[in-house]
């Protein structure tokens, strides 16, 4: 297969986009349009060797929820809804290659809507997996969700190659970098606003035996102890799935849990694999104490963009509860997006102490081994939003934090954040935990600035091309993917 000939007639677009061209990021240091009351942020005194600009945004996608790169840089696949998009990767262009969208026999048993969650792309770039969730209306009224499926389709004819069966609610998928297998988390959310009920069905993750080839696909479920789970340990909700670079473990975000759950594969895999053949760890996330503005909802009062009053930010202690997960490439640390999620719906306190609803607005470093906290972000991402004056959530989570990405450039180990609630992504520099650094702020939508409005975009989807150093983003409110360039001096 040579991807050289990527522009070929028989990879005809399906969708037309619109195209966005030279969207500039805004640099930290900018300082003009801060209000007089609001004093230097502390996240403007940072590093600033490695910045991003966006080069290119690709609007009018069918769906743009997730998204993964092939090994090589040149291409990614991004899902949402019923459809999946080939894209095709350049310096400075994105460009529709090829869609499939799902069909009848492709929806999950028993179910009469399916909605594609999750993705990822082989290490040959030969084939992708695509989770498929239930979202028919009678199941999901009854809390009663069928089994999901996770479905193969070739690249880049885009044609189904396979499919398998896997547990209820797919929500993340990826692929061991040696290829033989795949891991699923299954999040089985039920009824998010009654977690404490004994008779939820808790969420497992799938291991997908890949080594007869993506046609011959099968799977075990995982169940997940209830050890070390500091919210609802009888109801494990995986969230997230990533899998180490010499495919020895798999780390999942267990998100309304507050907890991390490690996967550690035999090696050799068995012929047949089981459940008994996998040995799991909690580990729990622990809670951020911050400070941040935690009033009003986005646009009113002192959460208006156009005027933004670091002055009235309180104290808060918060549940990390991460939505996106990575892993560093030499394996040595786990990084968490700290979106939080449910602690207002169900009051829960972590050992004795009452945790607020607003969120931890940070991301974290852990040890992947022991699950030792390293160090976080403090309060560096809201700081940024507000210098820059982008919308946030005040009373809910404020940027959130959505998703994470990491990577090495420059002999550093970075990470890329997409923040949802503000059309965002930040760069940390991970590189030492402990002294965690904000090198930038990269504006997806500039639109939103200052505007008083809430996001329009709401990044989800993001992934680090270690090949060309560029990041893509996507986001489905915007129906849009980003291509970023990442630049030093």
């Amino acid at each position: 297969m040579n991807w050289k000939h990527f522009g070929v007639k028989r990879l005809a677009s399906i969708v037309k986009p619109r195209l966005q061209i030279g969207c500039k990021s805004v640099l930290l240091f900018t300082l003009a349009w801060l209000p007089f009351n609001m004093g230097t942020p502390e996240a403007i005194a940072q590093n600033a060797a490695i910045r991003g600009e966006v080069a290119f945004t690709l609007t009018g996608l069918a769906g743009a929820e997730m998204l993964d790169v092939a090994d090589n840089g040149q291409y990614a696949v991004v899902v949402g809804g019923e459809t999946a998009t080939l894209v095709a990767i350049g310096r400075n262009t994105l460009t529709v290659r090829g869609t499939w969208k799902l069909t009848k026999e492709y929806l999950p048993a028993g179910s009469t809507a399916g909605d594609l969650t999750g993705v990822a792309i082989s290490p040959d770039g030969t084939f992708a997996l695509l989770g498929v969730r239930d979202i028919d209306e009678a199941n999901s009224a009854t809390f009663n969700e069928v089994r999901g499926k996770v479905v193969a389709i070739s690249l880049p004819s885009m044609e189904p190659m396979g499919q398998v069966t896997v547990g209820r609610g797919p929500d993340s998928v990826a692929i061991a970098p040696n290829g033989q297998f795949a891991a699923v988390a299954n999040e089985d959310e039920e009824n998010e606003e009654d977690l404490t009920n004994p008779q939820n069905r808790p969420g497992t993750i799938s291991i997908v035996d890949l080594r007869n080839g993506a046609a011959r696909m099968t799977q075990v479920e995982i169940p997940i102890p209830p050890d070390n789970i500091p919210f609802f340990p009888k109801d494990p909700q995986p969230e997230t799935v990533r899998i180490a670079a010499d495919s020895s473990f798999v780390v999942a975000t267990l998100q309304e849990n507050n907890a991390a759950a490690r996967i550690a594969m035999p090696s050799p895999l068995p012929s047949t694999l089981t459940a008994s053949a996998f040995a799991v760890r909690n580990f729990d996330l622990g809670v951020r104490r911050g400070s941040g503005l935690t009033r009003d909802r986005v646009g009113v009062g002192n959460c208006r963009s156009s005027s933004y009053n670091l002055s009235l930010r309180q104290e808060f202690i918060s549940a990390r509860e991460p939505d996106g997960l990575a892993l560093t490439p030499d394996g040595r640390y786990f990084v968490t997006a700290d979106e939080d999620n449910l602690t207002n719906v169900n009051k829960q306190s972590y050992q004795g102490t009452p945790i607020s609803p607003h969120g931890s607005r940070s991301i974290s470093v852990f040890n992947a081994t022991t699950g030792a906290f390293l160090g976080d972000s403090g309060n560096s991402i809201e700081e940024s939003v507000i210098a820059l004056g982008l919308p946030q959530r005040c009373n809910s989570k404020g940027p959130e934090p959505e998703v994470v990405s990491v990577g090495v450039m420059g002999g550093r180990t970075l990470a890329f954040v997409a923040i949802e609630r503000s059309d965002a992504m930040t760069i940390h520099d991970i590189t030492d935990p402990a002294r965690m650094q904000l090198l930038d702020t990269v504006i997806l939508n500039p639109g939103v600035v200052r505007s008083d409005r809430a996001a329009g975009f709401e990044p989800e989807g993001i992934d680090f091309i270690a090949a060309t150093n560029q990041v893509v983003v996507s986001s489905p409110e915007g129906e849009a993917m980003s291509l970023i360039n990442l630049r030093m001096p």
